[in-house]
């Protein structure tokens, strides 16, 4: 792996999304799945860019072929830390070795045509300019090997209803909060900051690079919340809603939301009434989350999308 010299961020990806939690993100038997799709067994050489701590690594790398190395690249240092740190920890019955280092997803340090498979998840609904990161990812990509993205669509979810009750909606209510969403996903654009539903466009992202034979899947994983709460996993999404919402995190900030809804063309008088809503919705999911009441299916929109280079 070549030396680069990481380039210092202007904003970091938020550490509350890179907990425990994220770690249930893909259902076991799906994971199967996927390394037959992907032909995990005869992959060598694998990059994950923008790696965050490295997990998504580690859950392919029990699939990956003998010996198998393994490339993070992420450009913020704590998550290159901790990722480095599990290393230490991580152990698996085909000897697959783990390099983490930092660095950019503009000008990676690998040699062109190094990788078997070069891949993301949630990055590129981050980056300013998503074709420049796929350019990259296939330039160290092998011919004849996988460049492959997971990112989702995050407005859908706005649209998914929690309780029956909920399906007795005002349409202005639910029409108000959908051009507040909207603002807000044009306002980070044009912030810079990345476009979080992404992933609908990777396929027309991925024609643009030359990308060919591609490949478009979707994880069958949810998240439900469901009372009592009896497993581990149910019981860590559970602590991190209260620990977002008790701290103004994971997308329920107030000044991350009016930054880009003012960004995306919105007035700060028509936000105020949305943003009451929004609090007393918060307040009422509160109680409900530490009195085991809250009820979710939890549905997400997280699309696998591969092209390959030639």
């Amino acid at each position: 792996m070549k030396k680069s010299k990481p380039k210092s961020p202007a904003r970091g990806h938020s550490e509350d999304h890179l907990g425990e939690a994220r770690e249930y993100w893909w259902n076991d038997d799906f994971l199967d799945l996927l390394a037959h799709r992907l032909d995990l067994s005869n992959c060598h050489q694998l990059a994950d860019i923008g790696c965050g701590k490295g997990l998504m690594s580690f859950r392919l790398a029990p699939f990956l072929a003998e010996g198998a190395e393994v490339y993070g690249i992420d450009r913020e240092a704590r998550y290159i830390k901790a990722a480095q740190q599990r290393v230490k920890r991580e152990k698996t019955d085909n000897k697959v070795s783990f390099q983490f280092a930092e660095g950019d997803a503009l000008t990676l340090p690998f040699e062109d045509d190094s990788m078997d498979l070069t891949m993301c998840q949630t990055l590129l609904i981050h980056v300013r300019d998503p074709q420049a990161v796929i350019a990259e990812m296939k330039r160290v990509t092998r011919p004849g090997g996988l460049v492959v993205a997971f990112e989702p669509n995050n407005l859908a979810p706005h649209l998914m209803f929690d309780r029956y009750i909920e399906t007795d909606y005002s349409v202005e209510e639910v029409l108000e909060m959908v051009e507040v969403r909207l603002r807000c996903e044009k306002g980070k654009k044009r912030l810079g900051e990345g476009f979080s539903s992404l992933g609908d466009v990777l396929p027309d992202l991925f024609l643009k690079a030359g990308l060919e034979d591609q490949q478009v899947w979707m994880s069958d994983k949810a998240m439900p919340i469901i009372p009592p709460y009896e497993t581990r996993e149910m019981r860590v999404r559970v602590a991190q809603l209260i620990e977002w919402i008790e701290n103004g995190e994971g997308g329920f900030g107030y000044e991350e939301n009016l930054r880009y809804y003012l960004a995306g063309g919105g007035r700060k008088d028509d936000f105020a009434s949305y943003w009451y809503r929004v609090s007393l919705y918060k307040l009422s999911m509160l109680q409900k989350l530490k009195s085991q009441q809250f009820i979710s299916a939890g549905g997400s929109v997280m699309y696998i999308v591969t092209g390959r280079v030639t």
